[in-house]
């Protein structure tokens, strides 16, 4: 596994998601079974717009061959990723995401941790 895979298989999961929550808002939320309402719909527009933006801006870094440029983005993507972990925990706990919550949190925890490996696990190349 290297940056360029993770970013890759990062942006093509948030912007088919970004499309989704985008086009079909009312879809995608009732798959967590959420209180829908026009301000539910249009902030989950909001939230679509926003992971396409990070979709494509994942995609055209795919290539960045600086390696500090590359841990800089996998440590900001680690954060976010522990952040979404934590508020995705708290809507299903405060019973406002109803049902598959869980999906949501492993596909955090998956990101956050292989983030994670690449920026304190992975070998680095030695310099020749």
């Amino acid at each position: 596994m290297n940056f360029r895979i993770m970013f890759l298989i990062n942006a093509l999961i948030v912007a088919l998601l970004g499309l989704g929550f985008l086009i079909v808002p009312e879809r995608i939320l009732g798959q967590f079974d959420v209180d829908m309402y026009a301000a539910t719909k249009l902030a989950a527009q909001f939230f679509g717009t926003v992971l396409l933006t990070l979709g494509l801006l994942l995609w055209f870094a795919k290539d960045v061959s600086e390696e500090n440029l590359q841990k800089g983005m996998a440590i900001a993507l680690m954060v976010g990723a522990a952040a979404g972990l934590v508020v995705t925990a708290m809507g299903a706990t405060s019973n406002v995401l109803r049902s598959n919550a869980w999906i949501a949190m492993l596909v955090y925890l998956l990101f956050g941790l292989a983030y994670a490996y690449l920026v304190f696990m992975k070998p680095r190349a030695e310099a020749v």
